[in-house]
């Protein structure tokens, strides 16, 4: 409906006097009983009005008599029958009193919470290294409901699961994130710190999960990202679709035209919804039911956060926006085409895909232009909690650049591969626009790369990133990809680092390592159909010493690359065992990589950086070796086993495979 002007939309509080919920601090604090009397007492208090203590808590309903009095240009301002039903909704909203099992339950749970100085230093972790370009709760007043948590033993909030649940899930993503703010000489632990929180969190989400308000989303999205390295496609999978269907209940996706919600809270709201949205990117939420803006800068607000991040939120709110449409210009492209044939019609001769790609490209570009000079990693201290934010908005930068040509690349790889090695009655003739779009895909591979080459080289790198576990793997398998038809000098190089990247990050986590072992696995694969693409390119000679010489050099150049593979895994072990208990301090002469990475005018943008190697976080995956002379058999060794069977779609998404996306191939067409 066009939207009426002022004076029509004015109209009175739905919601009486006497039902409005008020936020915690707003209450007079309980007489001081006994503590069984004072936590009962205090429960039931907590459950009429700390239910609903968010940022936002207006009674969700639908104002559809509203909506039909202005359709009808009648005054907006509710009638009688109306404030009956804000009353009666009002009355439904609210939580039963909790029975004496969940009191017990919630009380063990905070008796369990760790000493003041421990949770401001998990807090303080999340909101410095975890919250990224992303927006999860009110900072300052999330610090200051903490110090009221342990300052006032009657305070509301230490009886409101929403609250407690709230706090645990963000010292759960906290702990993630401690390796980085360890000292050099710290122990490196190999489990994941954040699980004891986690478990505790797990057991009031059912409860947390039948409230109304934004802590409830708030839970589900933090538990989402927290569960991302163990279990993408699982449970954080669940909890994001969670966060997502109350948030879209709680209409975050659309501008709100209550006036009694202040500048702070829409923008709180409108925060929180492009959080979710960027992280989920939903297929089945259309673009046209989404009236919200992106994230403002509000001074009063900001001003009072301890990570300042809102131009970063704005920013990746932006490229979302348009890496949305890469995605979707390319799932149509493949889901369209039927056969071969259509998906080289489709992917190099058809006009109108060509025209909105170029539109694509172009918007690309004037998103990059637009960044402002702050956002230049080269002048941001890698201690800097803004760095690995800034980073990940250059990593987004280059997957949609991946996004875009990968198709393009597969096809070109296959069509090439099926030219020379297959009897292919119908040659699919690829065009400059493709050639370009193949090459762009392996040149932001390899821009991705070299991201990665300069964050491991500041050594905060840390293991429970799934953003940076992916986004390594995705540039390692397009360079194999890339890899089969040209390879230039610095290409092994690049794979190498790839692969000992991705173990690093991969310990402690068995998905993960698995993982890597897919990867490694592409890696025998592009190097085999690199070595017969060579072979078939090769002239036909009269000569049988020349020809014999040359097949004996190729069998020697595949020999040699399967051992370096196996040496850089029995490396791995050597080098684990022998740091075994003990601290790492690799160091990288400066510039020690600058001749594996091109130096073209193309490419000094992201030159690498001179800086000496800080000391790594991780230890080197150990890999199994084979037995006594046994061959190693990366297929037979590392063969999924029943208990991985289910996490094949993890471990897809996890890797990256499923940005190849044969499925979306007709038979024919498939691996």
């Amino acid at each position: 409906m066009d939207p009426t002007p002022a004076a029509r939309r004015r109209r009175r509080r739905r919601v009486a006097e006497e039902n409005r919920k008020r936020a915690p601090r707003a209450l007079g604090k309980a007489s001081a009983l006994s503590q069984v009397q004072a936590f009962v007492k205090d429960v039931k208090l907590a459950s009429l009005v700390v239910a609903l203590t968010d940022q936002t808590e207006s009674i969700l309903w639908p104002r559809f008599l509203t909506r039909l009095r202005e359709a009808f240009s009648l005054d907006p301002i509710s009638g009688p029958e109306e404030q009956d039903m804000a009353n009666l909704q009002a009355n439904i909203t609210r939580p039963n009193n909790p029975s004496l099992a969940e009191q017990a339950r919630l009380k063990k749970i905070v008796d369990s919470f760790p000493p003041r100085s421990i949770a401001e230093f998990l807090v303080h972790v999340c909101i410095r290294r975890g919250t990224d370009v992303f927006f999860y709760f009110d900072q300052a007043q999330l610090i200051h409901e903490i110090e009221q948590f342990y300052t006032n033993q009657t305070c509301p909030l230490r009886f409101d699961p929403s609250f407690i649940c709230l706090a645990l899930t963000i010292f759960a993503l906290g702990s993630h994130w401690t390796p980085l703010e360890r000292p050099g000489h710290s122990r490196i632990d190999e489990h994941d710190p954040g699980r004891l929180f986690f478990e505790q969190a797990k057991v009031l989400v059912p409860d947390v999960i039948e409230l109304p308000g934004l802590r409830s989303i708030q839970v589900c999205l933090i538990l989402g990202v927290y569960l991302m390295p163990q279990n993408a496609v699982g449970s954080s999978y669940v909890y994001l679709g969670m966060a997502l269907r109350k948030a879209l209940a709680f209409d975050l996706h659309q501008d709100s035209d209550d006036q009694a919600m202040d500048a702070r809270e829409r923008e709180v709201r409108r925060r929180l919804w492009w959080s979710i949205y960027s992280l989920e990117r939903p297929r089945s939420v259309a673009h046209e039911i989404i009236t919200v803006s992106l994230p403002t800068v509000l001074p009063e607000f900001d001003d009072s956060q301890k990570f300042k991040n809102v131009l970063l939120q704005i920013t990746f709110a932006r490229l979302i926006t348009i890496l949305d449409k890469v995605a979707d210009l390319e799932y149509v492209a493949a889901y369209n085409s039927t056969t071969r044939a259509d998906i080289c019609r489709s992917t190099v001769t058809n006009a109108p895909r060509q025209a909105d790609t170029a539109s694509l490209e172009n918007q690309l570009r004037e998103w990059k232009d637009s960044l402002p000079e702050t956002f230049d990693l080269e002048t941001i201290p890698p201690q800097d909690s803004r760095y690995r934010a800034v980073f990940h908005i250059w990593l987004n930068y280059y997957y949609a650049w991946i996004v875009m040509g990968k198709m393009s690349l597969i096809t070109v790889v296959r069509m090439t591969l099926r030219q020379h090695l297959g009897d292919d009655s119908e040659p699919c003739i690829i065009d400059d626009k493709a050639e370009k779009l193949s090459k762009s895909c392996a040149k932001a591979s390899k821009k991705l790369l070299q991201l990665f080459e300069d964050l491991n080289q500041t050594g905060y790198t840390t293991r429970f990133s799934f953003t940076d576990f992916q986004g390594c793997s995705i540039a390692t398998i397009v360079t194999l990809i890339a890899g089969i038809l040209d390879r230039d000098p610095g290409y092994e190089r690049r794979v190498r680092f790839g692969l000992e990247f991705l173990r690093r990050m991969a310990t402690g986590n068995p998905n993960a390592q698995v993982g890597v072992r897919f990867v490694e696995a592409l890696r025998s694969i592009s190097n085999e159909a690199c070595s017969k693409l060579s072979r078939s390119r090769q002239p036909p000679t009269n000569t049988t010493d020349e020809g014999l010489q040359s097949s004996a050099y190729n069998e020697w150049a595949e020999w040699l690359s399967n051992q370096e593979q196996s040496q850089s895994a029995i490396n791995s072990e050597v080098i684990g065992h022998s740091t075994l208990g003990a601290d790492q301090s690799t160091q990288v002469p400066p510039g020690a990589d600058a001749e594996f990475w091109s130096a073209g005018a193309e490419d000094m943008e992201w030159s690498s950086r001179t800086d000496p190697v800080l000391e790594p976080l991780m230890p080197r995956l150990q890999v199994p070796q084979p037995q006594g002379g046994e061959q190693l058999d990366l297929f037979e060794t590392y063969r999924l086993s029943a208990m991985y069977s289910e996490d094949q779609p993890f471990l897809m998404g996890l890797t990256g495979f499923d940005v190849l996306d044969f499925a979306g191939y007709p038979p024919d067409m498939g691996p």
